[in-house]
């Protein structure tokens, strides 16, 4: 199932797959900037954030069922088809009159679809091309090609909106979607390998087992639970990093914007030391470290006077190269334990929740920013993590 030449490929998948979030960051970019500039209502861009992850979390079990039953190099080109689509539908709708903000929400809603079933069915790929020891290197990769589509996105969107108009936005993500789907056209993705006993035709028997899969594993169970929390406390974090910059720290849009660059300066740096160290350590224990110095960040930061902001940038700058420390191995260390023919669905599975859990986090976040400040998130936060970290390293 493995050859020598599985470096090439995904050397070719990911130069494909860049393209295709580069211009995915670029629009997803432009259309919350659009919608901002159009109606100024903050409950249109909380729509919009609903529209960009919930039908992904809701639809996830389905997708990777569906994933997992077909070929996952079709899915990953379908999804990015279907992305195009719905960029192109914008752009007839632009070149006719104003698009009205539902359509805009639905393109969005369509993308995050599509997502659903692009990511499990990428992620369950891997471990078809690549040879296990290897897989915390390839998910290192993986964590710096998105890392630097996502720094450059928005900046490629921003310079076509200054210079022409939201249509080039749009017609850029085309292109990235026929380059992506191109690539995989010409690379063969070999399917999973089912036993008798595993061909099934009763789809919500199928959709059972990858919930299975993942309740059976106490391991895997365990460390999917305190990678939600993780994720329910950090992901709201990400919006309040300009308000600490401002409110608590007093300084403006610029050194905003340099924390935000060295945060992703730091995603670049830990994805890439994944992409080398790889199979070095225990995957478990690359997790716990990453998340105690995400955890030991975040809660010194909180801490900081507010005449330490220069400190708080080289924290930022931790706290993005503590993520991909613990979310990569997290994933190759389900490929390694799942089998093959299951591994869509235990993605789709996995992903569902930490999505689901978003807006709790959002909620609790908020409650407390209320009662205390920005900054005593940041700590409360910090030092949740840290807990989680010390859970993490005693998981077997």
């Amino acid at each position: 199932m493995l050859n020598n030449n599985w470096k090439r490929k995904f050397i070719a998948i990911y130069t494909g797959q860049f393209f295709s979030l580069l211009s995915s960051a670029a629009v997803q970019f432009s259309i919350i900037w659009w919608l901002t500039d159009t109606s100024g209502s903050p409950l249109v861009l909380t729509l919009a954030g609903l529209a960009g992850f919930l039908p992904q979390a809701l639809v996830g079990p389905i997708a990777g069922t569906l994933t997992d039953r077909y070929s996952r190099k079709m899915m990953m080109i379908l999804a990015d088809m279907t992305v195009a689509l719905g960029s192109i539908l914008l752009i007839i709708s632009i070149y006719f009159s104003e698009p009205s903000i539902s359509l805009v929400l639905l393109v969005l809603s369509i993308r995050s679809l599509a997502t659903a079933f692009h990511m499990p069915a990428f992620q369950a790929s891997i471990p078809l091309l690549a040879p296990e020891e290897y897989l915390t290197n390839v998910a290192g990769w993986g964590q710096t090609v998105s890392s630097l589509s996502n720094i450059a996105g928005p900046a490629v969107g921003l310079s076509l909106l200054a210079v022409s108009s939201l249509q080039w936005v749009l017609l850029l993500d085309v292109f990235g979607a026929v380059i992506a789907s191109g690539v995989l056209l010409f690379v063969h993705i070999p399917r999973a390998p089912k036993s008798k006993e595993q061909l099934t035709h009763n789809f919500f028997a199928e959709m059972k087992e990858g919930y299975q899969a993942i309740v059976k594993h106490p391991v895997i169970l365990k460390l999917t639970i305190t990678m939600t929390v993780v994720a329910l406390l950090f992901i709201p974090l990400g919006t309040y990093f300009p308000l600490i910059t401002r409110n608590h720290f007093g300084k403006g849009v610029v050194e905003a914007g340099i924390v935000e660059m060295v945060f992703a300066i730091g995603l670049i740096a830990g994805g890439s030391l994944l992409g080398v160290i790889g199979e070095r350590f225990e995957k478990v224990k690359t997790m716990a470290v990453g998340m105690l110095l995400m955890g030991i960040a975040l809660f010194i930061t909180g801490w900081l006077p507010h005449s330490l902001f220069y400190i708080f940038i080289v924290l930022s700058g931790l706290i993005g190269l503590s993520g991909p420390l613990f979310s990569a191995p997290f994933y190759a260390f389900i490929q390694t334990e799942i089998q093959p023919h299951l591994l869509g669905r235990v993605f789709s599975f996995v992903t569902s929740v930490s999505l689901l859990a978003t807006p709790i986090g959002y909620a609790l976040a908020g409650i407390i920013i209320e009662f205390t400040s920005v900054a005593s998130l940041f700590t409360i936060a910090g030092g949740f993590i840290i807990l989680n970290a010390v859970i993490t390293l005693k998981v077997k």
